[in-house]
């Protein structure tokens, strides 16, 4: 059914999105707390943004790995 490379792919997709939410989510928090925010707004705010850039990031640090380490396996 599936090879165990895509099995591979799939959970370090799975992590990496965890990774990406938890940390988008808690630096925004601690930089907000660090600046002296007290709103919840702009601190809810500052989440969304940091899950908004993390998502992508995780993303193509995932895809970057994969890439690399088929480039690898095809030369040697």
């Amino acid at each position: 059914m599936w090879d165990r490379s895509r099995l591979l792919f799939a959970a370090s997709l799975l992590l990496g999105i965890a990774a990406a939410l938890f940390l988008g989510a808690s630096i925004p928090e601690m930089v907000g707390g660090i600046a002296g925010i007290g709103s919840r707004t702009v601190r809810l705010a500052l989440k969304v943004a940091g899950v908004i850039v993390a998502l992508p990031v995780a993303f193509y640090l995932v895809e970057r790995l994969f890439l690399t380490r088929a480039g690898r396996r095809k030369k040697g």
